[in-house]
Formats: structure tokens, sequence, C-alpha cells
């Protein structure tokens, strides 16, 4: 009994340590993004909140997969949603009843955004950075009516150029469980859109837009 125990704690051991030896080369990462920025006037601080200069609400989700092509290095593709609400205005005094902000010429609304394309990762340990290319993407931004189309179109969405559309990012993982990370990290995105429902924006102008976002999320490797 005791050598069949033996081989059977030897079988368990080299099971064991030769699956922690199985290189990981592919990963899988899952986050959310979010962001909330707002300006407002009041006569002193504490007074009660009127109607806000700026308003900004915005979350996201994005999902990438990567294949380790060497020990430093990995190539991929990503894709991310955005839905937010923003709206701006100018200041236009207090509300003489309630002492609350008051403001003029509100602009603004709801906005959605998807984009998708490679990318590539260069890690060190638990530390990485990334470089990713827009490939794909559109928008669409109720604040932008003034943006219209060659054909007139002032409420359909605006179509990715993909020749200014990137981002990079710089991050981190925490080992939480067998091969399970939490990975944060930092993104900077700029892209441009020269389109709308198809057709180039009225005099072909481009419409620019970027975002530091922080993201938190889950990565797996297997």
């Amino acid at each position: 009994m005791k050598k069949i125990g033996a081989i059977g704690c030897g079988m368990i051991f080299v099971i064991i340590t030769s699956q922690a030896q199985i290189p990981r080369t592919w990963t899988v990462d899952g986050g959310l993004t979010f962001s909330h920025f707002q300006q407002q006037v009041k006569a002193e601080v504490g007074d009660p909140r009127g109607e806000r200069l700026v308003n900004e609400l915005q979350f996201g989700v994005m999902a990438l997969g990567a294949w380790k092509i060497w020990d430093y290095a990995s190539i991929g593709a990503f894709m991310q949603y955005d839905r937010g609400n923003r709206h701006a205005a100018r200041f236009n005094g207090f509300d003489p009843a309630n002492g609350k902000t008051v403001t003029v010429d509100k602009i603004g609304g709801n906005y959605r955004e998807l984009w998708a394309g490679p990318f590539v990762r260069v890690q060190w340990k638990n530390l990485f950075g990334e470089f990713g290319y827009g490939l794909f993407g559109f928008r669409d931004d109720e604040a932008r009516t003034d943006l219209k189309s060659s054909a007139g179109d002032s409420t359909g969405s605006f179509s990715l150029n993909p020749s200014i559309a990137w981002y990079a990012a710089l991050g981190g993982a925490v080992a939480l469980w067998d091969a399970w990370d939490l990975v944060i990290r930092m993104e900077y995105r700029l892209r441009y859109y020269n389109k709308r429902e198809g057709n180039s924006f009225q005099s072909n102008i481009e419409h620019g837009t970027q975002n530091i976002t922080p993201y938190i999320g889950l990565r797996w490797q297997f």
C-alpha cells in the first residue's frame, strides 16, 4: 500500500509540474471603462447645485484576444464599445427664487461608438504596453447635428477614417488564481471620422475625437 501511495503521489506531482510548464500562448481580456466629467458654478461652495455647465458620463466594454509570438510580444485583435451622454452650456446667472445656477445655449445628447482592429502588445513580467489600429468603426452622436454629410444628412452614423485611428495603452496584470489575472490599464485613443452614412462630410472636413480612459478587467491565459 505504501508503494502504491508513493507511486500515486509521484504521478500527481508529475502531472501538476508538467501542467505548470505548458506555455500559455493565448490570452483573452474583457473589461470595463468608465469616465465622468462635470463643471458647475455656485455663488459659494455648499450652495445648492443648479444646471451644470458641462456634464459627461460614459461607460464602455472592451474585449481583446492575443497570441504570444515571443516571450515579450503578442499580436491580436480588439473590439471596444462605448455609450455615454454629455451636455455643455453657457452660464447665465442664478435663479432669484432659489439661487441655483441657470444656463443657456445647451447642446448635447447621447452617443455610442464601436470600433475594432488589430493590436500589438509588448510585455515584461507583469507590465505591458499596447498599440492598436482602428480598422473599422462608427459613431452615433446626437450632439453633432451640425456636421452634415455631402448629401445633407445630419443624423446618420459617422464612419471611421482608418488612416487616423489608433490607441496606445500602458498597464499591469496581477495574478488572481491559476490562469486568471486582474488587469488595470490606461488608454489614450485618437480617431477621426470623415463620412456620415457613407457620404463624405460637407467640404470634406474631418471630425476628430480623443480620450484618456482607465480600464479594469480580467485576463485568461491558455
